[in-house]
């Protein structure tokens, strides 16, 4: 298969056709014995763990080195994924991209030889965004290129109008980071100091920014021995031939997984808000799949044009999806891209948000169209993914982060020194509901295995802050059949420093990003305030520390999705709330034991078990069985608009959905199961033929977004126009079968259709 992406690469070659000097080393073995394939393919892997831990270990960075905002990866020679590594994986996962490049544009001039390396950060080349930086080395047995080793790490600063390179006002390019189209910054083993004094000299951090590059050269030294050694010992042949058979193995796995599910198109769609400040726009993204036998096409038709600050560039979107479909598919294959990769199209018209030509801005792109396709792409999958009873357990509903809250921080640190850096509470956003399992509280994200919020005491070494609290937030993951999508809370003031410069670059605001699966409502919205001229010192003086902005006097500021140079001062109270885990499937059907527990795990308050669950507790926090069933009952009656709702008595059939099966229709004799009809799963109502929409049979409730819980914002504090949660409800039981974010202007998005099982 193919990518597709119409956007324009600058080539430093003024169009003309790609030079094809560089020699390939494709020699391969095609038997090898189960025990060295084992062992050559486990090396491979752990030479690219071993990659990492060399970033980890001699990168200075917080962001790096305890954050683990970074990814190495091993590609063939002719730039196919063997593995990529287990940390924030779509920031390599455009790395094939940045190599092809190189291939095509630079062996005859200035040529790729032994011992060079080449850095960029080109977002229409091969980068998620300017800050994303990758650096590229191939690895040459006899005199041919045999592979090539991969790292990206996430720099605090690389150069820009806005400290740490997320510009909210950026109206193109030209205010973000400078973009470096693939350069050899490493010539047959030594590092251009003229090339790395130009790039150092962008930077607001140089020293930092300079380590850094002296980490990720390390990190592919490391793995370019590692890898020698093991042909040393084996031979390339027999290296490259286990290579090849990762990949072919993966691919067969994949496909293996595709054929045993359904044809047919798969939609969801989320929103991005404020193209620049003082902007009130909503804008929409929409994912659409489409399975054909053993190939996946992502497409983003219905996406809004780019505009603002909002944007990504195709490698990065792209990114977005391949990540999603790591998580989904190939959990288990050590991250084997290569072979998947083969069957998957990326049909993306440039232009879009998720595809802006050049020159538009697109350094705020991870936090926003890439986080937000990991979002939407686990839903597609899991939608695809529900009919095979062997995959359910897979799916998960949307994962906190799903857009990050970023504020960029700068100014001057406790020592006196210039210093920058995000909110390292992003990764311990949370996991939502699965198909068969609760979700895990600030237990990580969708988009990444191995990054980590550091220690307090690790934030608070490096830079001028205190933190009051960070705490686990109640009722912020999204209430469903399996829940516990808990997101995190923290507020911090200045500590050692008269103020603290604050670039809040961000979405999920006013249109919750984490959305439900199959019923479940959508993780909270994120939130950013601010208590000013508090009493916060006084209470320090007093040898109190509050614990919540309710607790401290002052103004209470509710602080916009794009605010450039805000400041904080040290009797401001800065606090920030990261979007949570959607839920997976009916709220009314989760065991009321279950809500119990989160009432006393601090997950859910006891007005959330009665509101979004229907469980109505004691004194004592214990359920009150009688009067829960009563309240459910209520509930449902109250979603079909009539009494009485059928009995829940669950049956059995072809799953289009959690609570949507496929039966034959018991008025045609011999109906195959094109001809068949949907039918709830909780109570066996007829709802619609297997060809038609199941939401234009549905009772069709538009609510407010508070309806999806109380930590939903007011989007009228953001934007102009309203957003709902829609619900989609059996007219037999009043099971919800689905729930919808949506503004209130947009049609009714068709999220499934079935061409054939």
């Amino acid at each position: 298969m193919t990518e597709t992406s119409a956007t324009t690469v600058h080539d430093n070659r003024n169009g003309r056709p790609p030079i094809n000097e560089l020699e390939l080393h494709t020699e391969t073995v095609e038997t090898i014995d189960p025990v060295t394939f084992e062992v050559i393919k486990n090396n491979l892997w752990n030479i690219n763990i071993e990659h990492g831990t060399t970033l980890i270990r001699t990168s200075g960075s917080l962001i790096v080195a305890h954050g683990r905002d970074l990814n190495p990866c091993i590609l063939t020679e002719d730039v196919e994924y063997v593995f990529a590594g287990p940390y924030v994986q779509i920031i390599t996962s455009a790395a094939d991209l940045a190599t092809r490049w190189v291939m095509e544009n630079l062996a005859g001039n200035p040529g790729i030889r032994e011992g060079d390396m080449f850095l960029t950060n080109d977002p229409w080349i091969g980068a998620t965004h300017q800050m994303d930086v990758t650096l590229i080395c191939p690895v040459f047995v006899d005199g041919k290129v045999f592979c090539w080793t991969v790292n990206t790490m996430h720099q605090n600063d690389v150069g820009g109008v806005t400290p740490g390179g997320m510009s909210p006002e950026a109206r193109d390019s030209f205010h973000e980071p400078v973009r470096i189209s693939p350069v050899r910054i490493v010539e047959q083993g030594r590092l251009r100091e003229d090339l790395e004094e130009m790039y150092l000299r962008q930077s607001r951090l140089p020293g930092m920014l300079g380590l850094d590059l002296r980490a990720a050269v390390s990190g592919n030294l490391v793995a370019q021995k590692r890898i020698l050694e093991l042909v040393d010992r084996y031979g390339a042949a027999v290296v490259k031939g286990v290579m090849r058979r990762v990949i072919d193995h993966a691919e067969k796995t994949f496909v293996n997984r595709l054929l045993k599910l359904p044809d047919g198109t798969w939609r969801a769609r989320g929103y991005l808000e404020q193209a620049l400040p003082g902007d009130r726009g909503i804008y929409p993204l929409v994912l659409t799949m489409r399975k054909s036998g053993s190939n996946l096409v992502f497409e983003t038709e219905g996406t809004h044009d780019q505009v603002g600050c909002l944007n990504s560039s195709f490698a990065g979107w792209r990114a977005g999806v391949i990540n999603a479909v790591t998580n989904a598919l190939l959990h288990d294959l050590q991250c084997a891209l290569g072979g998947p990769l083969r069957r998957i199209d990326f049909n993306a018209p440039t232009g879009s948000l998720c595809t802006a030509e050049f020159p538009g801005a697109v350094a705020n792109s991870t936090n926003f169209v890439i986080m937000l396709t990991v979002s939407l792409a686990a839903q597609v999958l899991g939608k695809m993914m529900i009919s095979d009873e062997s995959q359910r357990a897979s799916i998960c509903a949307s994962g906190g982060s799903s857009n990050a809250p970023i504020s960029g921080m700068s100014g001057i640190n406790q020592r006196g020194e210039p210093w920058g850096g995000l909110h390292m509470e992003i990764p311990a956003g949370a996991l939502g509901g699965f198909a068969l399992n609760d979700g895990i509280p600030t237990g990580g994200t969708l988009w990444s295995y191995g990054t980590r919020m550091p220690d307090a005491e690790t934030e608070e070494q490096d830079r001028p802050i205190l933190f009051l609290y960070r705490n686990e937030l109640e009722d912020s993951g999204g209430a469903g059949r399996w829940a516990r999508g808990v997101g995190p809370v923290a507020a911090q003031v200045t500590h050692g420093a008269d103020e603290i410069r604050h670039d809040v670059s961000a979405c999920g605001f006013a249109a919750p990003t984490s959305g439900g699966l199959f019923g479940g409502y959508p993780g909270a919205a994120n939130l950013i305030v601010e208590k000013r001229n508090s009493n916060v010192r006084d209470l320090f003086a007093n040898g109190v520390i509050p614990d919540s902005l309710e607790s401290l006097d002052g103004d209470l500021t509710t602080v916009q999705p794009k605010m450039n140079n805000l400041r904080q001062g040290p009797t401001d109270v800065h606090e920030f709330r990261l979007s949570a885990g959607g839920g997976y499937g009916d709220p009314l059907l989760r065991e009321p034991q279950r809500v119990q527990e989160d009432v006393e795990l601090g997950y859910v308050s006891r007005e959330a078990a009665a509101e979004m669950y229907g469980v109505v507790l004691d004194n004592d926090n214990k359920v009150e069985r009688a009067k829960t069933d009563a309240r459910r009952l209520q509930m449902r009656t109250e979603r079909i608009g009539r009494p009485p709702p059928r009995a829940i008595e669950e049956s059995d059939g072809y799953r289009v959905s959690e609570y949507l099966i496929l039966k034959p229709d018991a008025e045609v004799q011999g109906t195959d199961k094109d001809d068949a009809k949907m039918h709830c799963r909780m109570c066996d109502s007829v709802i619609c033929g297997i060809t038609e929409n199941y939401k234009d049979a549905a009772v069709y409730c538009r609510l407010p977004i508070s309806a999806a819980g109380s930590l939903m914002n007011d989007p009228g504090l953001y934007i102009d126009a309203g957003i709902e949660l829609r619900q989609f409800v059996c007219p037999g039981c009043g099971t919800l079968l689905e729930t919808e974010i949506a503004c209130e202007f947009d049609t009714v998005l068709r999220d499934i259709e079935l061409l054939s099982l």
